[in-house]
């Protein structure tokens, strides 16, 4: 008797421990991964970069000098295809068109997010797109033509007030983006009136200028430097918050104390309905890239080291959703 009440008791206590263990089970993480950890996303095949200008522009520019040193970090090929037209749109509804496996990525600037605004584009462009990672923001310089009575903005904005019959005329990529953004921001702000005039390509811009035909040009540091140097043109003014490095004796807004900085960002975006991982590890990359020396020096090379330009996703997305807020008031103006 005495035997089976030690059986029955050792039979109890083992039935009550496998409760205790058993009865709430919990799957345990796969060997090296950490509990709660989503498994790292892994590129089995190159990925393509959907470029919406031409090449030369300072977007083509940009992920050809970033890619060769993110696919080191990515471990696959990058493509990179030219789709431009309608002012980046037309590239923007391709990327739109195009499988959302986590393979296929855009480079968008802030003339995208003017066609939010706008609505040019055939799909809801403000939300349908997913910031990844920004990587570079330019800034603007305005040049003006020998020609011009005026050698910088505070005697550009006392010509204007002193002939108010008069306008002087600024060339621009397009008035409907970002540069006419940029010039009527400058204008608000410093109470002036300027004619803009839209050109096929900041080279005819800039000739028209160097010809006499129009005032003053709208580009960027990097392009205006060797018309300055050369004495060609006279930088009167840089849009942003400090001077730059490469242009220090040009003033700008921000001393002046004028909130005029619109300026072109440079980001990499998916479409809403790619893979979180393959989003992740995309940024994952490019801020190994920030990181390496290679890439400052290439931004150092062309004026792009003056103003903080990366953002990660979630700084990126509040840029985003800023950027047309902002765009949206300047434009209903």
């Amino acid at each position: 008797m005495r035997n089976k009440l030690l059986l029955f008791g050792l039979v109890l206590v083992l039935s009550l421990s496998l409760v205790a263990c058993g009865g709430k089970q919990e799957a345990t993480p796969p060997e090296g991964e950490a509990e709660g950890e989503a498994a790292e996303w892994v590129f089995e095949r190159p990925i393509e970069i959907i470029i919406p200008f031409g090449p030369g522009s300072g977007t083509d520019t940009t992920i050809r000098a970033w890619a060769p040193l993110a696919e080191k970090e990515l471990g696959v090929p990058i493509n990179i295809q030219n789709v431009e037209g309608a002012g980046g749109i037309k590239g923007a509804e391709y990327l739109a068109n195009q499988e959302r496996d986590g393979y296929t990525f855009g480079m968008f600037t802030p003339s995208h997010v003017i066609a939010a605004v706008t609505g040019t584009a055939n799909f809801d462009i403000l939300n349908e797109t997913v910031p990844v990672v920004r990587l570079v923001h330019d800034t603007n310089i305005i040049l003006a033509g020998k020609h011009t009575p005026y050698n910088n903005l505070e005697e550009l904005i006392e010509y204007c007030k002193s002939n108010p019959g008069k306008k002087p005329s600024l060339g621009m990529m397009s008035i409907q983006g970002i540069d006419g953004a940029a010039a009527k921001q400058l204008c608000d702000e410093a109470g002036i009136e300027l004619e803009f005039i839209p050109y096929g390509s900041g080279a005819e811009a800039n000739a028209a200028v160097l010809g006499g035909h129009t005032d003053m040009v709208l580009t960027s540091p990097f392009d205006g430097n060797a018309y300055i140097e050369s004495g060609d043109m006279k930088g009167i003014v840089l849009l942003a918050e400090q001077r730059a490095s490469s242009l220090p004796d040009i003033q700008c807004t921000g001393e002046l104390g004028i909130d005029a900085y619109i300026g072109p960002w440079r980001g990499l975006v998916a479409m809403k309905g790619t893979p979180q991982g393959a989003i992740d590890a995309l940024e994952s990359a490019a801020k190994k890239v920030e990181e390496k020396q290679e890439w400052k020096d290439w931004k150092k090379s062309v004026s792009l080291d003056d103003r903080p330009g990366f953002a990660d996703q979630e700084q990126f997305t509040q840029i985003w959703f800023e950027y047309y807020e902002a765009m949206k008031e300047l434009l209903a103006n």
